[in-house]
């Protein structure tokens, strides 16, 4: 897993529902949890294996209902016997959807 140090963002526990789905076969799609995010990537706890030579569309709400879109691949993963874990990071993800999330993120980040 990552150094918290080694990071380039902060990171903020986040708990969301977050659908997942193949970029290239995006009529399949997965529920899973957010366990944490930055703007650069979220660690998602799901049933469901994901290969980390896929890339991956991430859809999810932030807490003022406001739809953050982003595509991404596993970096690092753990698996237990009920769920997976997975390290995303983003590949890419829209201007404002970006926007939206570092603004959630530093609001956060102020209340600690």
């Amino acid at each position: 897993m990552f150094n918290k140090a080694r990071r380039k963002y902060p990171r903020i526990v986040y708990s969301a529902t977050v659908n997942v789905k193949p970029l290239i076969a995006s009529k399949i799609s997965h529920n899973g949890i957010i366990k944490n995010i930055s703007v650069s990537g979220l660690a998602l706890e799901i049933e469901n294996e994901l290969n980390s030579s896929t890339e991956y569309i991430f859809e999810f709400y932030l807490p003022d209902k406001s739809t953050v879109k982003s595509k991404g691949k596993p970096v690092w993963e753990l698996r237990s016997k009920n769920s997976n874990f997975y390290g995303i990071e983003f590949s890419s993800i829209g201007f404002f959807s970006k926007l939206k999330l570092k603004r959630f993120i530093e609001n956060k980040l102020h209340e600690i």
